[in-house]
Order: C-alpha cells, then structure tokens, then sequence
C-alpha cells in the first residue's frame, strides 16, 4: 500500500536533503570565496518536493487503501525523477558558477525537471484519485449483503 511506501520515501528524501546539504556546503567551503545561491538551495528542492509531500502522504487514510503499482508507481517515480533533475541542475549549475563560468545548456535540467514535475503530479494524481475513490473488495462485499 502506498502509505508504507511513503514512508520509506519521506526518510530516504530526508537523508538526501541532508547529504546535498552538506556536499554544497562542503563545495561552497573549497570554493575560494565564491558563492553560487543555486548550490547553496540546492537542498531545497529534495526537502521541499521529496520530504514534506511524501511525509505528509505517508498519514493519509487513503493512501492505506491505494495499491502502489501500474499508473500511481509510474506517475510518482516520474514526480521522483523531476526532483532528481532539479537537484542535479541545481548543483551542476552552482559547480558551473563557482568555476567562474556560464553555460546555456543548464537550463535543460530545469525544464526537464518542471516537466517531469508536472508529468508525475498530472498521472499519479488521476491514478491515485481513482483507486482512492473506489471501494474495496470486503466493502463492496459488505455493502452486497447488506443490500439483501
């Protein structure tokens, strides 16, 4: 069920934002004084797009009833690969900026991202508010033999 999977998922965005928290904070610290803002957020993206939606999913009442497979799985692990990309353009950028340089192509990453972003919420949430909304076998038992 897919609340168990939250779960699992809310702690593993938890470690990554704090792993990418300090990698960029380690970078900024052997970067010659020079600061790029898109390493220093870089973290934010994990925490503010894993942590907190899949920990406050993970205590949903329907997420206990929805199956994690078929269009819910696929919708979120695009959802999932959108953060990815924008964690990693965010940190590709901020390497980018503090080497002293620019480069047109970083832009990709945060359409990529957005798009994947908007993807995912778009299929796992048709997918998710149909399995949500349809009754259970035991409940379409129960709601049969009390129709007799």
């Amino acid at each position: 069920m897919c609340n168990k999977v939250f779960r699992l998922h809310w702690k593993i965005f938890a470690g990554v934002t704090v792993f990418v928290g300090i990698f960029s904070a380690v970078y900024e610290y052997f970067g010659r004084g020079i600061r790029s803002r898109a390493m220093i957020w870089a973290f934010l993206f994990p925490l503010l797009f894993g942590a907190i939606p899949t920990y406050v999913l993970s205590g949903r009442l329907s997420a206990a009833r929805v199956k994690y497979e078929g269009a819910v799985r696929f919708g979120i692990n695009w959802y999932y690969s959108g953060v990815a990309a924008l964690t990693v353009g965010s940190i590709a950028t901020g390497v980018v900026e503090i080497y002293g340089t620019t480069n047109h192509l970083m832009r990709t990453y945060w359409i990529v991202g957005g798009l994947l972003l908007v993807a995912g919420v778009t299929v796992a949430s048709t997918a998710y508010g149909a399995q949500a909304g349809r009754p259970t076998e035991g409940a379409k038992q129960e709601t049969e033999e009390a129709g007799e």
